[in-house]
């Protein structure tokens, strides 16, 4: 049955208008019904909902052109605008040259499919803003905005629109709202939720026609899984698909790989597989990145492919207490491939303590002597992962004593020395440098104090 929202403003009414209601009221019309004053709180949130509406949005150039369900207030145009600033470009890898333009449009279109909807992902979004910006999640807007999402979902959930892709959509921000938060009982929740839902659907592909909502739904799944360990709740592996499309396009995707490990087929199958891909997008994007090869949905199923095989792989837990070669590259094309999934900005927002934990362990595992190349690769990449983190000195303190081993002074002659791993120049090139630097740094500062 379909649901109507009815919105009465009260709030704003002039003296006459007070009188006429008091005299209505003596007169008997509302005898023995009972009227409950508005928090504080609520009525902040009214008044922002009656403000004079307009016909668009004051929000930035891709949505300008998309039509809301409803007319839209500055005010909550402005909420748009920060939620998508604050998000959009820390969870894609935007120095690969790729418009977020229509990817913001896409998800525009799910996330305000129709009024309701529209309600409920304003008030999530108003929620997010104040976690992102610093007020916490703790704060009175958030936990109001939050509880007033919680409460308009519920309703939606025993509707006709309790599978819709808008559902969907607002669950997932949900979860991510929760892992900001730090809350994973509560984000753990709605992971079950977005499975039960998608199982009553009949699963991934029968979401088939609205790509980039599967997308999301496997992104989401693998970050919570990276954050929580465990294994995840779906697969998606289209591989195949994109590497038929690059050839189709002219591309050569070489998925050679020279290391030590490959070379003495030390390697499980599903790994050296995993590796080879890696290094193949790699060298893509290092090669051909100004000629786009991929959309970023092409390319965000590449990811989605690699992240969902290492995690089927072995869960991070057991990578951790094995402690062999396996682990090794195991953790290590994790990290690679979080470091391309998450941003800085976005790392910092949800924190991944399982990741560092489990890169300290690698290293403190005794690889073979041959593996120096793996070892520095895994090194630069925990520092590039611990970077700005408390107690990130250790990971620069054992770069320098590598450093120092093996006679290499230079960021180029790093990048040179573990050329036979996967590195993508675009996203690793910025911070593996800086990391460098805190490294020769230290190296010109021992050398100048000499010998004792």
């Amino acid at each position: 049955m379909e649901q109507t929202f009815f919105f009465v403003d009260g709030v704003h009414a002039d003296r006459a208008s007070k009188r006429l209601m008091r005299r209505h009221v003596m007169k008997g019309k509302n005898a023995g019904k009972t009227f409950k004053r508005q928090s504080r709180l609520s009525l902040q949130v009214a008044q922002r909902h009656t403000l004079t509406r307009i016909a668009r949005p004051v929000i930035s150039n891709p949505f300008r052109t998309f039509r809301f369900p409803v007319e839209v207030t500055p005010i909550a145009g402005k909420a748009i605008d920060d939620f998508f600033n604050l998000t959009s470009d820390s969870i894609y890898p935007v120095q690969l040259g790729f418009s977020l333009h229509e990817a913001k449009r896409k998800w525009l279109q799910i996330l305000f499919e129709d009024q309701p909807t529209y309600e409920c992902t304003l008030t999530l979004m108003q929620a997010s803003n104040e976690t992102f910006l610093g007020a916490g999640d703790d704060s009175p807007t958030a936990l109001h905005n939050l509880s007033q999402t919680l409460a308009q979902f519920q309703k939606r959930l025993g509707g006709r629109d309790a599978l819709a892709d808008s559902t969907i959509a607002i669950v997932i921000s949900l979860i991510h709202q929760e892992q900001v938060a730090q809350h994973l009982s509560a984000a753990e929740v709605h992971v079950r939720g977005l499975k039960r839902i998608v199982d009553l659907r009949g699963g991934l592909d029968q979401i088939h026609e609205n790509v980039p909502l599967v997308l999301k739904i496997c992104k989401t799944d693998i970050l919570f899984t990276m954050q929580k360990g465990g294994l995840p709740l779906f697969y998606r592996d289209q591989m195949y698909d994109v590497q038929n499309l690059l050839l189709s396009r002219g591309f050569c995707f070489d998925r050679s790989s020279d290391a030590y490990s490959v070379r003495q087929n030390r390697l499980d199958p599903v790994l050296q597989d995993i590796l080879s891909d890696s290094m193949g997008i790699c060298r893509l994007y290092n090669k051909h990145m100004t000629e786009q090869p991929l959309t970023l949905d092409e390319f965000q199923e590449v990811l989605v492919s690699i992240c969902y095989r290492l995690l089927w792989f072995r869960t991070l837990d057991e990578s951790r207490q094995k402690s062999d070669i396996q682990s090794a590259y195991h953790i290590g094309l994790v990290v690679f491939m979080m470091s391309i999934f998450l941003q800085d900005k976005q790392r910092r927002m949800i924190k991944y303590g399982l990741m560092a934990v489990c890169v300290r362990d690698v290293l403190d595992s005794e690889l073979d002597e041959h593996e120096q190349e793996l070892k520095l690769w895994l090194m630069i990449l925990g520092g590039i992962w611990v970077s700005g983190d408390e107690g990130e000195d250790w990971a620069v303190s054992r770069l320098q004593d590598m450093a120092l081993g093996l006679g290499i002074t230079t960021w180029d002659e790093a990048r040179e020395y573990i050329s036979k791993f996967p590195l993508i120049d675009a996203i690793h090139d910025v911070p593996g440098r800086k990391i460098w630097d805190q490294v020769a740094h230290l190296i010109g500062a021992l050398k100048s104090v000499g010998p004792e």
